[in-house]
């Protein structure tokens, strides 16, 4: 069984331990296992989620990003190796962290076999975004997230939440974004994860180039070529990997009935059968994030990775 993994991610005191209390709370006490990162030799968060799981692992010798990765690497194969082994796997970063450590611990040795990454959720509080956005690690996280949780939304007015929200999807391409109160009122995990192809935006250019961390939208209406689409992934992709930060993703390949999901970090990149497409339309989405990269370079190379049209089917 491939367990899946949900990495949430936030600056410091943004509200995560809160929201994964909540969420915790709603899902089955035996199912579900947790990995706390804490800064500092004592854990606090530890002890406030131990009541909701009985499968809980603190990390608190330094961020799971850089210091500790293999003693995260190491605590996800543990816990994939349980017996009954979790249904999901809730890892909570350090606010000091990137999730980039995480999503690289995932995609190596032992836990590449029995683990996939299902998501990324990054805290932001809703009252202090312009603080937030000041430094470069909150812009990152932003920038790794599929969801966007505005915490303390309930502080601010719907028009300041609106532009907030506008600002915020600069950051975070492709991301689904939900606002929280004190009131913990957030749809469940699993709703939230669903909802990600939803949302894959392409940005228009313009927006795009104010955002602090390049954003390519990929779009291509139809399946793609899957020997082609390989091919400019080990070629274009890999002679940037070094500035690459996220490649996430839902793709239509050629044959294939259901939709291709794609993400990782860096060279890690992994791929796995989502949905049918029953009677939607096929599309392929594909977001990079990264640093310096080329765009003009990357949509040529992505549109010339579609399926050519069948001669047997012309009219």
């Amino acid at each position: 069984m491939i367990i899946p993994v949900t990495v949430v991610t936030g600056f410091l005191g943004a509200g995560k331990s809160t929201l994964v209390e909540g969420w915790l709370s709603a899902l089955p006490r035996d199912e579900t296992a947790v990995i706390v990162n804490e800064r500092g030799d004592v854990g606090i968060d530890g002890e406030l989620l131990a009541s909701h799981v009985s499968r809980l692992r603190e990390i608190t010798a330094g961020c799971v990003c850089c210091e500790t990765q293999a003693e995260l690497a190491s605590a996800l194969v543990e816990l994939s190796g349980l017996s009954p082994a979790p249904r999901r796997i809730l890892v909570e970063t350090s606010g000091a962290a990137s999730p980039a450590g995480v999503i690289r611990a995932l995609t190596r040795g032992k836990a590449r076999e029995r683990l996939r990454l299902d998501g990324v959720i990054t805290v932001i509080d809703a009252s202090r975004v312009e603080r937030a956005l000041s430094f470069d690690l909150a812009v990152e996280q932003l920038g790794f997230a599929d969801v966007v949780v505005m915490s303390h939304a309930d502080v601010a007015d719907e028009a300041a939440l609106d532009a907030t929200e506008a600002r915020l999807v600069l950051h975070a391409p492709g991301a689904v974004m939900v606002r929280a109160g004190r009131d913990r009122t957030v749809p469940s995990l699993d709703a939230l994860l669903e909802r990600r192809e939803e949302v894959l935006r392409i940005l228009p250019e313009a927006a795009g180039a104010h955002a602090a961390i390049d954003a390519v939208s990929l779009v291509v209406d139809g399946p793609l070529d899957e020997e082609r689409f390989a091919d400019w992934v080990e070629g274009a992709l890999g002679a940037v990997e070094a500035r690459v930060l996220r490649v996430k993703g839902i793709l239509a390949m050629e044959g294939l009935d259901a939709r291709v999901v794609v993400q990782g970090v860096g060279e890690a990149i992994e791929v796995t059968v989502g949905a049918p497409w029953g009677d939607t339309a096929p599309t392929s989405r594909l977001v990079i994030l990264g640093l310096g990269l080329e765009h003009q370079s990357l949509e040529a190379g992505f549109a010339a990775c579609a399926a050519l049209p069948d001669p047997n089917d012309a009219g």
